[in-house]
């Protein structure tokens, strides 16, 4: 799956607005760091489950700590949902 494949599954899933950059501070937050920590060169670079999940680390120890708002939490929360259902679908076949 590519960065811009994930953002788009993300986004059908959660409803919420990640393409094109998000004006919504939090969730440019999370795209961002996504794009960065798996050190993507395009939109179009693939991209792995562990480390997208693990580029979200720090944010999430971030909340852990007590830091930030708890709706950003629970958004960051669906967003991790999502990325695991995401990915579950793109290697599992559809049923007939």
């Amino acid at each position: 799956m590519t960065y811009i494949e994930l953002l788009n599954a993300l986004q059908h899933r959660t409803q919420f607005q990640l393409t094109p950059i998000p004006a919504d501070d939090f969730l440019a937050e999370v795209v961002s760091m996504i794009y960065n920590w798996c050190a993507l060169s395009s939109p179009h670079s693939a991209v792995e489950r562990a480390a997208v999940v693990n580029a979200l680390g720090p944010l999430r120890r971030r909340f852990m700590a007590g830091e930030g708002a708890a709706q950003d939490f629970l958004r960051l929360n669906q967003i991790i949902e999502a990325i695991d259902a995401a990915f579950d679908d793109a290697v599992t076949p559809p049923r007939p």
